[in-house]
């Protein structure tokens, strides 16, 4: 599938008519996703090369909706002796869901050389001021050529690491995982932890009006054919004005989730 053209196209938890609340729903049930599959065990490894390779051990995460995956990778990365520095950010941060990822790893991670903390005022992936190695995690093909250009080249004019994990262009992804995703969400909700009142509706907007597996499945196919491939991403960075100054690294993780990671380090000056 490396040769089919990307294709852009609308997710609905995207849409400006979204309501927030079905968008944190969705949300939610992503991260519950990420931990039924474990995703932490691949998408780390591309994080760790990073930081093994001299990236700065303050994470900065892009775009990070509910939470992300990234503070289950630091918990990971603290069983490898590995210690991180985590700051949650989004365009448009979920407070209570930061505060909740914070709070469970202090529970899990009392050790003070780990911990995660959050910018409650929006941050643009684009235009990012924050020092640290930059992540994205599952979000990079949200962005469309033009504004995946300017993350990047944000990234190398403050001169900062930058580790991009997506799922690799295949076509078992686009035929086979949206029905996995979807029956996941079917599965887990009655189990997901949310105040009453919202997890009174998401039970609603599953089982009677099923908005959000359909949410899932039509956003996980869109997803899949959103991908950027291999050869894509090496003319993004290929075209980014002193790319020179750092050493790329693109690269496929085997396993379930299909990671593959885009990977940018400053070369000492």
């Amino acid at each position: 599938m490396e040769s089919f053209p990307r294709i852009d196209f609308f997710e609905l938890h995207d849409l400006d008519g979204t309501p927030p609340v079905l968008r944190t729903l969705h949300t939610e049930s992503i991260m519950t996703i990420y931990r039924l599959t474990d995703a932490a065990r691949e998408y780390a490894r591309p994080l760790a090369l990073a930081l093994r390779s001299g990236a700065n051990h303050r994470i900065v995460d892009l775009c990070a909706g509910s939470g992300g995956p990234v503070p289950l990778i630091q918990r990971r990365l603290h069983a490898q002796g590995v210690h991180t520095q985590v700051t949650l950010t989004d365009l448009v941060p979920n407070v209570p869901a930061f505060e909740r990822a914070a709070a469970r790893n202090r529970r899990r991670l009392p050790d003070p050389c780990c911990s995660v903390d959050h910018v409650p005022t929006p941050v643009d992936a684009t235009d990012c001021r924050l020092e640290g190695t930059r992540t994205i995690y599952g979000a990079f093909h949200h962005f469309p050529p033009a504004l995946a250009t300017r993350m990047l080249q944000n990234a190398v004019d403050t001169r900062q690491p930058m580790v991009v994990v997506d799922t690799k262009r295949s076509w078992l992804y686009v035929l086979v995982f949206p029905f996995f995703l979807t029956l996941a969400v079917l599965l887990a909700a009655p189990f997901q932890r949310n105040p009453l009142p919202r997890y009174l509706l998401r039970l609603a907007l599953t089982y009677v009006v099923p908005v959000l597996p359909f949410m899932m499945f039509f956003d996980s196919v869109v997803s899949f054919l959103r991908m950027y491939g291999r050869a894509e991403l090496r003319r993004i960075v290929d075209g980014l004005d002193g790319t020179e100054s750092f050493e790329w690294t693109i690269g496929v993780e085997p396993g379930f989730t299909g990671a593959q990671y885009l990977i940018g380090i400053p070369r000492r000056e």
